[in-house]
């Protein structure tokens, strides 16, 4: 592990990132009292502490930015040492000092495009499945898409998206090469000779095809998932879909975005950090001023050795919360960094409730799964939202374009979701060890304060609420026990029978339906769909287990069908919500559409506009185009939607067609239609194991 990371905040100096404060003989959550001294402190109106970090930085020019977003509408930022930075020039110039001391290493290049071709391999059948079989094993390991194409010159070749980062450590890295003198030459870009010797190599022994006949020729290489979105968007815009690893298409936005979200995890993506942009939230209501001595106070306390700026923002009064930003150096003087983890963000919201006691405010540190809160969403969501909602007016036109853009529509309006779920607050269920216990703590806390305080609202409402987490909880955890008792790995067959299991099974549909009753908006959402993935498993499981009593050992397509069970009914009601609010949002659409066409004539039609009104004219025709383009993409959407409900309704085991795939909803459906014939296929095969 990097040396860096074994760093504890604990390990640096009192007032310099982390350790206790002089004077603090005691660990802060004994301050506190414990659950149940927080109880008490939130039954008589103390308000939760809010610490959350918000985004890391690299580089000067995205610490500037980030430092300038903060000091808009001009909000005096004050720095470590005091001093006001009172415009975006100051705040710019504060930065480049900082910048002396920032990482110089460059963030990882985590994807690249390639082009490969087997010289003397030609255009045929055959052909083309020499170079699947090239593809394959010579990027084993590495996450990569892939078209195979007919040149102009009528030579056939391979395009690839490829994921740097390999099974087995293995990572590629792309150099500059140049070739022919500084005046004459040019440069080209290669894989570094181990890589490209190691892909040659397995090319040559898969499909007996000489190294020497062999090119590839990296293009551009790209970083994070931001980059992987890129590459596949770029290469579908200009060659048409293309195949991934595991075989699945990737022929438009929504497959483009399921395969980042599938690459992620092994892109093993690293960016230097320099900057850490931390956010502290407040009821609306609470005393500005003693709220700027508390966040101070906190911040010399935990980052006194760091360099930062922060300032208050009360805009958003009026939505119920004020808060402070802080921009903070990773690096502290001594040349230590901040890597903050879960006892870290703990430790920070204790020290930051007790300087905000201090200065006469009721605020109390506490954990999110001691109240079952799952209250919270991203900055990016909120910035998202109000760019499309409420575009700001100096870049009113800008703003307007990127709402109307067909490929952030899912973006927005997932960003919409995540706020409206997180503004209801639904139950969070505890899913782990440590949620349960802390669930069951604050229970007992709060059941305490509930007797103790009589008729308290505030505490009768948060036991019904943490009864409640428990129970989900419970249920939750009991049928997950079930599963891994039936899916057991051991050799000898599960020592019950199909019968047995089967009423099981029914006991534990029973209370689940029972609990879901009693349930309603996001919770009940939550709830449900936790439990039905692991109640299809032990569905299927059941089945496989009736049929292997029976001796069967093969299964027909219309076994697989009738093992989907309930898992093919959800999957068909889910494709008919889906088609009636995709056939809804085409219809808006299109009504949006026809009105933005209209206005553009009525204006048109006008005499004697002024400049100011040429102008805004000039800038809304791009916003008529696009709100065309929109309203016909809704409309082969709702289309699509329309076959996929038909195809789930006649034969729900028969695989969609990729080019139905046309929206993220659409795309998760195909998913989880894969995923349920996958889970089918597994059971049968791990039922085949035990019989034998």
């Amino acid at each position: 592990r990097d040396a860096e990371r074994e760093r504890r905040l604990d390990a640096v100096k009192a007032k310099g990132g982390g350790g206790a404060p002089p004077g603090r003989s005691a660990p802060l959550a004994r301050i506190e009292g414990g659950a149940l001294g927080r109880a008490r402190r939130l039954a008589a109106g103390y308000q939760p502490a809010v610490v959350k970090v918000i985004s890391y930085a690299h580089g000067a020019a995205r610490a500037t930015a980030t430092g300038q977003y903060v000091q808009r509408d001009d909000v005096a930022l004050e720095t470590h040492d005091g001093r006001i930075l009172a415009n975006r020039e100051a705040v710019a110039d504060e930065i480049k000092q900082w910048s002396n001391t920032f990482e110089t290493r460059k963030e990882s290049q985590d994807v690249v495009a390639i082009r490969l071709k087997l010289h003397g391999v030609d255009a045929t059948p055959a052909g083309r499945e020499t170079y699947q079989s090239a593809i394959a094993t010579g990027f084993a390991g590495h996450r990569h898409a892939f078209q195979v194409v007919t040149t102009s010159a009528g030579e056939v070749e391979a395009q690839l998206v490829v994921a740097m980062a390999g099974a087995a450590k293995e990572r590629f890295r792309v150099r500059d090469e140049r070739v022919g003198t500084e005046q004459d030459g040019f440069s080209q870009k290669r894989l570094d000779p181990r890589s490209e010797a190691a892909v040659k190599a397995r090319i040559e022994a898969a499909v007996g095809h000489p190294q020497h006949a062999i090119s590839i020729e990296p293009g551009a290489s790209r970083h994070g998932r931001d980059g992987v979105a890129y590459q596949l968007r770029q290469h579908i815009v200009k060659h048409g879909a293309m195949t991934d690893d595991s075989g699945r298409s990737i022929a438009d936005a929504g497959s483009a975005r399921q395969a980042v979200r599938d690459w992620g995890p092994s892109l093993r993506s690293q960016s230097p950090r320099d900057t850490m942009h931390l956010m502290i939230s407040a009821k609306a209501g609470t005393d500005v001023a003693a709220l700027t001595d508390a966040v101070r106070e906190f911040l010399h306390d935990r980052f006194a050795d760091h360099k930062f700026m922060f300032g208050i923002h009360t805009d958003k009064e009026s939505e119920g919360h004020i808060h402070a930003h802080a921009i903070i150096t990773v690096k502290n003087e001594n040349g230590q960094k901040i890597h903050p983890n879960r006892d870290d963000f703990r430790t920070w919201r204790e020290v930051y409730a007790e300087h905000a006691r201090a200065q006469g405010l009721k605020i109390v540190a506490t954990s999110a799964m001691e109240r079952a809160s799952s209250q919270s969403y991203g900055a990016k969501d909120k910035a998202i939202v109000d760019v499309a909602e409420r575009p700001r007016p100096e870049r009113s036109a800008g703003d307007r374009l990127y709402a109307a853009d067909p490929s952030n529509l899912g973006l927005i309006e997932k960003a919409r979701q995540r706020i409206a779920t997180a503004r209801e607050n639904p139950v969070k269920l505890p899913l782990t060890d440590a949620d349960r216990q802390a669930v069951s703590e604050g229970l007992k806390a709060w059941s305490v304060v509930a007797q103790q305080a009589g008729s308290s609202p505030v505490a009768a409402a948060m036991v019904q609420r943490l009864a409640m987490a428990q129970t989900l909880g419970g249920i939750i955890h009991s049928i997950e026990k079930r599963m891994q008792h039936w899916l057991s790995k051991e050799e000898k067959p599960v020592a019950v029978t199909s019968e047995q299991m089967a009423k099981d099974l029914r006991a534990m549909n029973d209370a689940v339906s029972r609990t879901t009753d009693l349930l309603d908006g996001a919770t009940k959402d939550q709830f449900r769909e936790t439990s039905a993935r692991y109640l299809e498993t032990l569905a299927m499981r059941v089945d496989f287990q009736r049929m292997q009593e029976r001796g069967v050992e093969e299964l027909s397509r219309s076994d697989i069908e009738r093992l989907a069970g309930v898992s093919a009914d959800r999957l068909i009601e889910r494709a008919e919500a889906v088609r009636l609010n995709e056939e809804r949002e085409a219809t808006d659409a299109q009504r949006r559409s026809d009105f933005a066409i209209e206005a553009g004539r009525r204006q048109e039609g006008r005499g004697g506009l002024d400049p100011q009104s040429q102008r805004d004219l000039v800038s809304e025709r791009p916003i008529v185009t696009v709100t065309h383009q929109v309203a016909a993409r809704e409309g082969r959407e709702a289309a699509a939607a329309v076959e996929v409900a038909r195809v789930f309704m006649e034969a729900p085991g028969q695989p969609l067609p990729n080019a139905l795939s046309q929206t993220d909803a659409l795309a998760k459906l195909k998913a989880d239609q894969e995923k349920l014939l996958r889970d089918v296929d597994a059971g049968r095969a791990a039922s085949q194991s035990v019989k034998g």
